[in-house]
């Protein structure tokens, strides 16, 4: 399935969304450059609100214009649609790939994804990155795809960017606690290459 997801959305979209991530992490690197003792004291709920609006921002900036997206942006509501096929949200996801949110009407419908009703359905998908808490670092833009669960992934890939991570890479996630270790599944990446990561808050 996340092959068909990549190939429905395109390679423009694909490298976008890396991109918004990856430019929102050179924003955080500057801001905590700049503010190092605001950014060392920034509550986590402050900390992630800054890093989603320059997520955001960027990726509004970079297909505005684009004839196959859309975006709503009505606070608290921010979701950039890829025709109908796709909905996407911006998160931090933790080591683990789960992802927090109030538990509003809104969030629960959207973790859910709808049925396929007389063949249209809407994907809903998290675009984002995970948290390094040991530095308090961003670590690389990912997107995945769960249904019903904030805290399980049915996949997760990590985005290629322009400047030159590949992308490509699925790694399910199993609950955490005593158990196998998930698999690694390959897919092919944009420049049609391979390759394999392991994969491990909001």
């Amino acid at each position: 399935m996340p092959e068909e997801v990549f190939d429905r959305i395109g390679d423009k979209i694909t490298l976008a969304l890396g991109d918004a991530v990856e430019g929102a992490r050179d924003d955080y690197q500057a801001y905590r450059s700049v503010f190092p003792e605001h950014a060392a004291t920034d509550a986590a709920r402050v900390r992630f609100g800054w890093i989603h609006d320059r997520m955001w921002t960027r990726i509004k900036a970079s297909l505005d214009d684009h004839p196959d997206v859309s975006f709503v942006d009505r606070d608290p509501i921010h979701d950039m649609w890829i025709r109908s096929d796709f909905r996407i949200r911006f998160k931090v996801h933790s080591l683990t790939c789960a992802v927090r949110s109030y538990p509003t009407t809104s969030a629960l419908e959207f973790i859910c994804q709808e049925p396929d009703l007389f063949g249209v359905s809407t994907i809903n998908l998290i675009a984002g990155y995970e948290w390094l808490p040991d530095v308090q670092e961003m670590g690389d833009p990912i997107l995945s795809l769960r249904d019903g669960s904030f805290d399980e992934v049915l996949w997760m890939v990590t985005l290629p960017t322009t400047g030159g991570a590949s992308g490509g890479i699925v790694a399910p996630i199993v609950p955490v606690g005593d158990g196998p270790a998930a698999p690694i599944i390959e897919v092919p990446a944009l420049d049609g290459t391979k390759d394999a990561e392991e994969a491990g808050d909001s």
